[in-house]
């Protein structure tokens, strides 16, 4: 097997919806202590997944998986990463999120020249699907933090006139207080900057609260949690929370909730794990947008395969090329030491004719890998001529 057919692409897949938060960390640990060796590593908070070129048949890449990863290979790793640049395979369904961070983690692997040009190529075609896709959306753009609200409504509690409490003023902290502003709850921001707690709050019309908001937490129907590191509250906090009838969703990742709280709350907890499996259709206008969706994904899987097997062609008619090359230039190379005395006009009309006398032989075989659709003749070149 050559590197550049299809079956030769192949992704490590690790989910939310099947691989744990510390499994997946583990799994992105052991990549990172590989050399780069072309390929891509995408990491988000609900995936690692892992994209290599293959030069053999050997799939020892999935004893690097953890239980419940996935290997893909050949169209079904292509068309899984076309989906997940489009995101369709993310919690919100065409979230803007992804495509940022496919396009970071392309731009990385990218430099110094270490990104395979197959993987370069396939990821370029999804990019250009996910931003086509994003072209077709209908309304404001969703988040996590919407999923959030979703499944607290599907707890069956109402937010509205209610009081709200997002810890963590970064981006999705913003993004859970304007959700929560917009769902009618009353709604506060504590984060461990006060002055980035403020900001935040006032860009979502919300109050502030400490860090560590003590018994009166308990006031909360909710807390949304979007940390980048432990939220460190006393035990006055967590006994509140362990005794009230608040819900806690940790959009964090790894967690942030402290382990004695989380033991406590039960049910009452949500992690962004969870969220992964709540499979509510967030971001999805309709039906038809979906299937529209669903299309763009296979016709940009099909068009990159057929480029693939494009390329094969031309990477065998650029060897048979070098071959002849080769092949006629020791043979002259020959000619002029058992001729040593031949004069410099023989040697210029002998090389012509050699160099007619190639290309006439090989314009009916270079014309066949031109047109070669289906790889049948590039295999068949590589086979008759030892390439």
């Amino acid at each position: 097997m050559t590197a550049e057919r299809p079956d030769a692409i192949a992704a490590l897949v690790t989910h939310a919806r099947q691989v744990p938060a510390v499994e997946r960390e583990r799994f992105a640990a052991r990549l990172r202590s590989l050399p780069a060796g072309g390929s891509l590593v995408l990491e988000t908070c609900h995936r690692v997944e892992a994209y290599v070129v293959l030069t053999s048949d050997d799939a020892r890449v999935a004893d690097f998986l953890p239980a419940g990863g996935r290997l893909l290979s050949g169209e079904a790793a292509v068309h899984h990463a076309i989906a997940v640049a489009a995101g369709r395979d993310s919690v919100v369904i065409g979230e803007d999120q992804i495509l940022h961070q496919l396009r970071e983690s392309v731009d990385e692997a990218r430099g110094g020249d270490q990104l395979h040009p197959v993987l370069e190529r396939l990821f370029s075609f999804g990019l250009r699907a996910g931003r086509r896709a994003r072209s077709w959306r209908e309304g404001p753009p969703r988040s996590l933090a919407d999923v959030a609200l979703a499944v607290i409504a599907r707890r069956g509690v109402s937010l509205d006139g209610r009081e709200v409490l997002v810890v963590g003023a970064g981006k999705m902290g913003r993004l859970s207080a304007r959700a929560a502003a917009a769902a009618g709850a009353r709604v506060s921001v504590a984060n461990r900057s006060p002055g980035r707690a403020i900001e935040t709050a006032a860009s979502a019309g919300a109050r502030v609260e400490a860090f560590d908001p003590g018994p009166s937490i308990d006031r909360f129907a909710a807390v949304v949690v979007g940390l980048a590191g432990p939220w460190t509250i006393g035990e006055d906090t967590i006994a509140s929370l362990a005794s009230a009838a608040t819900l806690v969703i940790d959009l964090s990742v790894p967690a942030a909730v402290p382990g004695s709280l989380v033991e406590r709350l039960g049910s009452r907890l949500i992690s962004a794990d969870d969220l992964a499996s709540a499979e509510l259709d967030v971001g999805v206008a309709n039906d038809r947008s979906l299937a529209r969706l669903d299309a763009l994904i296979d016709d940009t899987t099909s068009e990159f395969l057929a480029w693939l097997d494009l390329r094969d062609g031309r990477a065998a008619a650029a060897a048979l090329t070098e071959r002849a090359e080769r092949e006629r230039s020791d043979e002259l190379d020959l000619l002029w030491r058992r001729l040593p005395d031949l004069d410099a006009e023989a040697r210029g009309a002998i090389e012509r004719m050699s160099e007619h006398l190639a290309r006439r032989l090989l314009r009916e075989p270079l014309a066949r890998l031109g047109r070669d659709a289906d790889g049948r003749q590039e295999r068949a070149a590589r086979e008759l001529f030892g390439l």
